[in-house]
């Protein structure tokens, strides 16, 4: 037995230092549910929430209410039906389509969780319990707005939402359900199987399709001018100064903006005299600061690594995505001074508006593929923008093979492997070189090899 003196240095993992991890993996959007949910256990916490659009509140539904007799709709009031907006068109249809109240009310829940494309994905039976309906009156209702135009909006699913574009009637109507039925072999191109389940001629088949491929699996896009509006907006946004340089900054209009009451801290104690009500007092306020503190740390840090990934993928900002540079976690953390680790948790969920569009943080890296042109390498995504722009000017009767594709790559001086070119186009989506054949004799029966 004996006693020994030794240093040693460790990382105690704190409550407090989970929370500055976590907080370095929350976009804008979830930092602000986060902050908000910590004002409400803080009282010395103050949150301003950033602006966002007015929605359409969740109330209650009562058939027998004294509401339902009048002739005021106060849910009617709290819509907005200014502009040619996506939400104004929607609510303006529900107006035509429901005269009913109580019917009126639950079609604006409904439009009000209407994606771009128009579909409907909330389950119908939360919005029941979330109004406090029927769940028979919230699907008579949905069917009532299922008449909306463009045909198919309110759509829960893609073959609902194309049955709904098919004529009322119409004796090929019941093959059109049928073909809406086995898409999965309209995208794998068996068209002998799909005749065998039509009963139809090869002619009969090809005039279907081209039916069905006149159908519109987005419709609300057509309410939207055509575009579908972003999921959330960008927590960073690069753009270039006057002075011709390119900088970054945060989105402010969706960060929230806290403060910590010292005031409300000082007067509450000098009222309270128990200890244990001032040891609440004290730990409330060090965790507000801190709170404080950890997401202006998180700011700075997300600043410092969207700015050097803009110095570093320039080429990109100005060029377009054939000029994405290669780039590693570890040249960003050396530049800015942090471990890997912390670089990944920054640019895990983060977005960045750039003129190119709006990008994750994790599309500006890219392992790199030996290029005659560059020391450095092309970089996986500019690949990855080559391969989907060979296989969009492609002959439509004679697709281009892995092998093809691979040819003429390393005939522009990129080194690269066919297996690695099968994996890219897997990633994209893109579909084998058969495939695509396949799709394209069904879009032009008439073509030949």
């Amino acid at each position: 037995m004996q006693a020994q003196l030794a240093q040693r240095q460790s990382l105690v993992f704190t409550p407090q230092l989970q929370q500055a991890i976590k907080l370095l993996l929350l976009n804008n959007v979830d930092l602000t549910s986060y902050v908000e949910k910590a004002a409400e256990e803080n009282p010395f916490l103050e949150v301003k929430l950033p602006e966002v659009p007015r929605g359409i509140p969740t109330v209650p539904i009562s058939s027998g209410s004294a509401a339902d007799q009048s002739g005021y709709d106060p849910i009617a009031m709290l819509v907005d039906r200014s502009g040619d907006t996506f939400g104004a068109q929607v609510f303006a249809q529900v107006d035509d389509l429901l005269s009913d109240q109580a019917e009126r009310a639950i079609g604006y829940a409904l439009a009000s969780h209407l994606e771009p494309t128009g579909w409907l994905l909330v389950p119908l039976e939360d919005l029941a319990a979330n109004l406090g309906a029927d769940l028979s009156l919230v699907d008579q209702v949905l069917r009532k707005l299922q008449q909306a135009e463009p045909a198919g909006l309110f759509a829960r699913n893609l073959r609902e939402c194309l049955r709904l574009q098919l004529p009322a009637v119409g004796e090929d109507r019941a093959r059109m359900h049928m073909l809406i039925d086995h898409l999965g072999l309209v995208q794998q191109g068996a068209l002998p199987e799909l005749r065998r389940k039509l009963d139809c001629s090869k002619e009969q088949l090809a005039g279907y399709l081209r039916q069905l491929r006149r159908l519109n699996p987005k419709p609300g896009l057509e309410l939207g001018g055509g575009h579908a509006a972003p999921l959330r907006e960008p927590d960073l946004c690069a753009f270039k100064e006057a002075e011709g340089e390119w900088a970054v900054e945060l989105n402010n209009s969706t960060l929230p903006v806290i403060k910590v009451n010292e005031e409300m801290g000082r007067k509450v104690r000098k009222l309270i005299g128990k200890d244990a009500d001032r040891e609440f007092v004290r730990g409330s306020l060090g965790t507000a600061r801190w709170l404080t503190r950890a997401i202006l740390q998180r700011n700075e840090t997300s600043i410092k690594v969207a700015a050097e990934i803009v110095r570093y993928q320039e080429p990109f900002l100005n060029e377009g995505m054939q000029k994405m540079r290669p780039l590693k976690l570890k040249m960003i953390a050396d530049a800015v001074g942090v471990h890997e680790s912390t670089i990944s948790r920054v640019t895990s969920s983060l977005t960045m508006q750039t003129p190119h569009g709006c990008f994750p943080l994790k599309a500006f890296f890219s392992a790199a593929i030996e290029s005659d042109g560059s020391d450095e390498g092309a970089s996986a995504w500019a690949i990855r923008n080559k391969i989907r722009n060979m296989v969009g000017a492609e002959p439509r009767s004679r697709p281009f093979s892995d092998e093809k594709i691979t040819s003429e790559l390393n005939n522009q001086g990129f080194q690269i492997a066919r297996r690695t070119v099968a994996k890219y186009r897997k990633l994209d989506r893109i579909p084998s070189s058969s495939q695509r054949r396949r799709s394209y004799e069904m879009l032009a029966p008439s073509m030949r090899g």
